[in-house]
């Protein structure tokens, strides 16, 4: 019966062992908690990413095919003109709001 009750002992001192492994060690519940989320911002930027790919892929294709799509993009951003277009330029103000001569 001694040795019964020895038993006994040692298994719920392993029993809390274990569970206060699982409650506060290195490896425990909080940090497995933590890993949850850091796999879902993961997933969500993996995904952002994705369609972001997708987006300059899109716009990659316009750029080789698309020739009017160029041209907008080059008055744009590079103000360029085609014959017979009117071009208007304006005098920027000085730092007082009164007109450059």
């Amino acid at each position: 019966m001694a040795g019964g009750r020895v038993l006994s002992v040692v298994l719920l001192l392993a029993i809390a062992t274990v569970t206060a492994s699982a409650l506060v060690g290195e490896h425990a519940i909080p940090h497995l908690i933590g890993l949850r989320a850091e796999r879902e911002d993961l997933g969500r930027t993996a995904f952002t990413l994705l369609e972001q790919n997708a987006r300059l892929r899109e716009e990659l294709a316009r750029l080789k095919k698309d020739d009017l799509y160029l041209e907008q993009l080059a008055r744009q951003q590079l103000g360029l003109v085609k014959p017979g277009d009117v071009v208007y330029r304006f005098r920027r103000a000085t730092r007082d709001g009164r007109p450059r001569r």
